[in-house]
């Protein structure tokens, strides 16, 4: 099976781990859909490509395992995780619950500097919405929310939260909610930023739980209608 055309070459950095590379390689591949759900990822094709050994391939693919990107099957191989509903109705409000308890806990630490790169963040992503580029406008989403993550100072939480980020779920559905629900976007991320300004710790928390089931319930939504198309319903 030939592998997948890619736009951009594999270029080895050697002041990055190659597993590290090679990983956010395929994780970009995977959340720009130029892997698609079921593909299987054929080792020696990618050792051809990338000119390694199966080592750092392996390894790789078991990090993108545990990120929930890729799922493996003894025998059969490992094949670019679907998306189905349950995927989402068990990301979704577990994120809400650990990132509103992240947004209370940053309250009391933001800096005048983060709140800066926050409304930074925000502007780029309003910029980058009217100009249809959906991967640079959730590369400053993603930013917005990991300054306030980080501010909680909880490791803990801070881990477990980038690991549910960094499921596929949400970049595949992001798209659409950009869409459909832009107005309201950047209308919730600018208070939410006015909240911390305003250092009101139980708001911000109720908004950006309230926030994250908004758009759970927006995917959900997309799913039922993508079931029906494909019932003829």
């Amino acid at each position: 099976m030939e592998f997948i055309t890619v736009e951009k070459e594999f270029s080895p950095q050697y002041q990055v781990s190659l597993v590290e590379q090679i990983t956010e390689f395929l994780t970009n591949a995977i959340i720009e859909g130029r892997l698609v759900g079921g593909q299987r990822l054929i080792e020696n094709e990618l050792q051809r490509r990338f000119g390694i050994s199966r080592a750092p391939i392996r390894e790789s693919f078991r990090i993108l395992e545990r990120n929930g990107l890729v799922i493996t099957h003894p025998r059969k191989g490992t094949f670019v995780r679907k998306i189905i509903q349950k995927d989402i109705e068990e990301n979704f409000p577990i994120r809400a619950s650990l990132e509103s308890l992240a947004a209370r806990l940053a309250v009391p630490n933001l800096q005048p500097l983060e709140i800066e790169e926050m409304e930074l963040a925000l502007l780029r992503m309003t910029e980058e919405a009217k100009k249809n580029d959906f991967k640079s406008y959730l590369k400053h989403h993603s930013k917005y929310h990991e300054i306030f993550i980080h501010a909680s100072k909880n490791d803990t939480l801070i881990r477990i939260i980038e690991d549910l980020r960094r499921q596929v779920i949400w970049f595949r559905f992001s798209y659409l909610y950009i869409q459909e629900s832009s107005e309201y976007a950047f209308r919730v991320h600018r208070e939410i930023l006015n909240l911390f300004i305003k250092r009101d710790v139980e708001r911000v928390e109720a908004i950006v739980k309230e926030h994250i089931l908004f758009a759970l319930d927006r995917f959900l939504k997309f799913l039922a209608s993508k079931n029906e198309g494909n019932t003829g319903g």
